[in-house]
């Protein structure tokens, strides 16, 4: 299970006991702390970043690709560099080899779990890995329509007579971890929608309550 983490009093964010028992350094974020703030709690200032523009598909970028081009995993190998993804009700996942020397970072929406976003970023990996999911939209919160309901297993769908479907994207990226062969995943029962004091949620703030934008949660990692 995530824990708060020990950070600065100004910071809220969590981490995985798995992965801090690595020694690999990362945290999910809340709305309370941008990414700058948790990079110096962290201590990682000096590594050289390498990010991406989220655009819901399955390709993983590297240290080696453009900065800010298309993707919505990282996988790093080079203790010199971090990473970071950022959500506001998709689901962020954090891996490291068991070593700790290699880390991904997942941008999970609906879109990219179907298109095999974690299978394309673990094969990237390439080791024994464990694995983290962070705070996201919580099935109760994540009505859909009977077209996106029916990309997922039967497992992961609630049914209520008479209503929409609604889809566990949580459940259904642990069944897929799980399937490659992840040692051990630390999860968390935060649901962005329903815990507003602590993040942000597209669905609550735009689609539901009418905002023009809301918030983006930054998580970070990086080899030991």
């Amino acid at each position: 299970m995530l824990e708060r983490a020990p950070l600065d009093d100004a910071v809220i964010a969590y981490q995985s006991p798995l992965l801090r028992g690595l020694g690999v350094p990362h945290a999910f974020g809340t709305r309370h702390g941008d990414a700058d703030a948790i990079t110096r709690t962290l201590g990682l200032d000096s590594r050289q970043w390498v990010t991406v523009r989220q655009v819901h598909c399955n390709t993983v970028a590297s240290a080696e690709n453009t900065p800010g081009c298309d993707a919505d995993a990282v996988v790093l190998d080079d203790p010199a560099h971090a990473t970071r993804i950022v959500t506001a009700d998709c689901v962020p996942i954090l891996l490291a080899s068991t070593d700790g020397r290699r880390v991904a970072a997942i941008h999970a929406g609906w879109r990219g779990l179907v298109a095999g976003v974690i299978e394309q970023a673990a094969a990237r990996l390439n080791a024994p890995f464990i694995a983290a999911i962070g705070p996201c939209i919580s099935a109760s919160h994540f009505e859909v329509g009977p077209e996106v309901a029916d990309h997922f297993d039967p497992a992961h769908v609630i049914l209520k007579h008479g209503a929409n479907p609604h889809v566990d994207l949580s459940a259904a990226a642990a069944a897929r971890l799980y399937t490659l062969g992840t040692q051990a995943i630390d999860r968390t029962d935060r649901c962005t929608y329903r815990d507003a004091k602590d993040f942000y949620s597209h669905r609550r703030d735009v689609t539901h309550h009418g905002a023009k934008k809301t918030g983006r949660m930054p998580h970070l990692i990086a080899p030991r």
